[in-house]
């Protein structure tokens, strides 16, 4: 498979996949969800607006006439998730983080 086919039809498949369900954990908000939110200093319920946001990325995706304003959003919403996790020092969970970040960049510059 050529490398532009990958970036430019499976990769924001894929991207968006990973953003509906990360989105969806994040909007029930399980116990382990919540007390990261609460920890990492934003009002309870906000993981119901960041779940939110990563649905509506992650469709968008999914959506050939939508898909660059999806990795748009996918990018901004992972940079915050980067930022956030960089400002608490949770180290663990910034690897993955990141690549989903430069997945996301990927998508949106494809071209």
């Amino acid at each position: 498979m050529q490398v532009d086919k990958l970036i430019a039809v499976w990769l924001p498949i894929v991207l968006g996949i990973v953003m509906i369900g990360a989105g969806a954990v994040n909007f029930v908000g399980p116990g382990s969800v919540r007390d990261s939110f609460a920890r990492w200093g934003y009002p309870a319920g906000f993981h119901r607006v960041t779940g939110g946001l990563e649905v509506t990325a992650g469709v968008l995706l999914l959506i050939p006439a939508t898909s660059r304003a999806g990795a748009i959003g996918s990018v901004a919403i992972l940079l915050a998730a980067v930022m956030t996790l960089i400002r608490h020092r949770d180290w663990k969970h910034l690897p993955g983080a990141v690549a989903l970040t430069a997945v996301a960049v990927a998508v949106t510059i494809r071209g």
